[in-house]
């Protein structure tokens, strides 16, 4: 997240996690021993801050600046009648304290970022074609890297006008479907969305596909048949890298605890059936103590969620993997609060 909310949030909770890590921890902390390696997904500033100081085991990235681009590009395709994929996936890759370094990583970690502002839909349009782009949030650093790549699209298109709008925060389902509303009040030639949710979003979007405006879906998966096309990062993929990672960092045996997003978020989703179920083929020995807790929305929430578990199972957990930018951010936080997060090789 950035310098508004979000990233104020974030910034708080690492600073306050190192203060109480300075002082023993905060009262009532859970005082387990060990250490524990937490695997995370996403390239916030925070995370790969924790990554190059060696405070994370792994952290799964995404190409969200590719993903930007081929939304854009395949709905202006589709507009001018040329054939589009209906489904397309873009890679995940791993990246460790050892290789952060190398020069191919960097161009992951370090994406372009477009500023933030919210466009608008106001007046007539003056191209071509104007493309409503809708994505779960506008605060973190992911989705400021897909609206680069949509903005570079945009550029390579030519006649295209892409309006960026959304939510803040990564919260509120009633005013995303607020903004595709406003997208089809205002006349726009095409969507692309980012569904907070995979079902509450699905009959919304065949609404839109029945009035003739097409819809592209990036990111997270709807459960409808209506949009076009549908780009993503091969998310199972990711919960596999996530597995290995794991395995090799506990040398195939221990137990750990899988944190979850939030219900109804497909792309998390996958990341966490990827995760159990390469655990369960390849690591027999690593046993999951939980996988039923979801963190929310905010690394606040997830520091309170990590919190919890440390006293739940109290000196049992060996590693933790979170499946999103701000629950790492709040389980990273809260295991150097609780002084057990793992200095990584």
């Amino acid at each position: 997240m950035g310098g508004t909310a979000g990233r104020g949030l974030m910034r708080a909770v690492c600073i306050l996690a190192a203060l109480l890590a300075s002082c023993g921890g905060p009262r009532g902390s859970s005082g387990v021993a060990g250490r524990v390696h937490l695997i995370g997904f996403d390239a916030g500033e925070e995370l790969i801050r924790g990554l190059a100081e060696h405070r994370l085991g792994g952290l799964v990235v995404q190409d969200p600046y590719r993903m930007g681009q081929l939304g854009v590009a395949t709905l202006v395709a589709h507009l001018e009648k040329r054939a589009v994929e209906p489904r397309i996936l873009t890679d995940a890759t791993m990246v460790t304290p050892s290789n952060v370094a190398d020069p191919k990583i960097r161009a992951l970690v370090e994406p372009a970022k477009a500023p933030r502002a919210q466009g608008s839909l106001a007046g007539a349009k003056t191209r071509r074609w104007r493309i409503a782009m809708i994505p779960k949030g506008t605060e973190q650093d992911y989705w400021r890297t897909i609206h680069a790549g949509a903005l570079e699209a945009e550029r390579a298109a030519g006649d295209v006008e892409v309006v960026w709008q959304g939510p803040a925060g990564e919260t509120d389902r009633f005013e995303q479907l607020q903004f595709v509303q406003e997208a089809v009040a205002a006349g726009v030639d095409g969507i692309v969305l980012a569904p907070l949710d995979a079902r509450a979003m699905a009959r919304p979007v065949e609404m839109v596909a029945s009035k003739g405006i097409p819809v592209v879906i990036v990111d997270s998966g709807l459960e409808s048949t209506s949009p076009i096309s549908f780009i993503s990062t091969d998310n199972h993929k990711g919960g596999v890298l996530a597995a290995r990672r794991m395995g090799e960092l506990l040398g195939g045996r221990g137990k750990v605890v899988l944190l979850r997003y939030k219900v109804g978020s497909e792309s998390t989703e996958e990341r966490e059936r990827g995760f159990l179920e390469t655990l369960a083929a390849e690591f027999p020995r690593i046993s999951v103590l939980s996988d039923a807790e979801h963190a929310g929305p905010t690394a606040g929430e997830a520091w309170r969620k990590v919190e919890a578990l440390l006293e739940r199972f109290a000196g049992q957990i060996d590693g933790i993997f979170c499946v999103n930018e701000s629950s790492t951010v709040g389980a990273m936080a809260a295991l150097e609060a609780a002084g057990v997060l793992a200095r990584e090789r």
